[in-house]
């Protein structure tokens, strides 16, 4: 077995194991950092299989913004904690997460085999990038602002179900302010008061 199946197996098992674990966690951040996990896999996926601009966008696009987007909601709604994180037992999967993340990228870099795979024949004034942004904002243009359209109303939604009832912060009211007195405000004490 080469280092190429190996190292497919090695990602692919990866991603379902991620998979799983995500399905299976109750923490919507923890499950967050697993999906970070399971796309940054997938991207070393794409980039065996020599879509480099798939990978990269991938990780920029999904990792890069989408997920931090998501993290910002869940974290926007601050959802209540209920039992104390054990600090040792989260360093101890994100130091195991992040050596398995950088052992899969070193040897797709190192070991990998660019020269015997498959060859392209490269078509006369053909990008890669050009083709995949005509594509995406002729033929798909509809789609694309359907996405862009619901990732709004996702945003919208989670910070209207933020907005409660409750007072979390001081608010003014300036009507209460205009009717306000001076003598009102401010009281002024001498030292013959004290």
């Amino acid at each position: 077995m080469d280092i190429t199946t190996i190292l497919f197996y090695l990602v692919t098992t990866v991603i379902i194991l991620s998979s799983v674990s995500m399905i299976i966690v109750n923490n919507t951040v923890h499950a967050a950092l697993l999906l970070v996990l399971i796309f940054f896999n997938s991207a070393i996926l794409w980039l065996m299989l020599q879509a480099e601009f798939l990978s990269i966008i991938l990780v920029l696009v999904y990792v890069g913004a989408v997920l931090v987007l998501f993290l910002f909601v869940v974290m926007l709604l601050d959802l209540p904690k209920k039992q104390k994180a054990n600090q040792k037992l989260y360093l101890l999967f994100s130091i195991i997460t992040s050596v398995v993340m950088f052992i899969e990228l070193y040897i797709v870099i190192f070991y990998q085999d660019f020269s015997n795979s498959l060859i392209a024949i490269p078509l006369p004034e053909s990008n890669n990038t050009y083709e995949i942004g005509l594509m995406l904002f002729t033929d798909y243009v509809f789609s694309f602002e359907v996405t862009a359209f619901i990732l709004l109303v996702a945003i919208i939604a989670a910070i209207a179900i933020n907005i409660s009832d409750k007072q979390k912060a001081l608010r003014q009211d300036p009507g209460k302010q205009v009717l306000e007195n001076k003598s009102d405000r401010l009281k002024i004490i001498k030292d013959d008061d004290l």
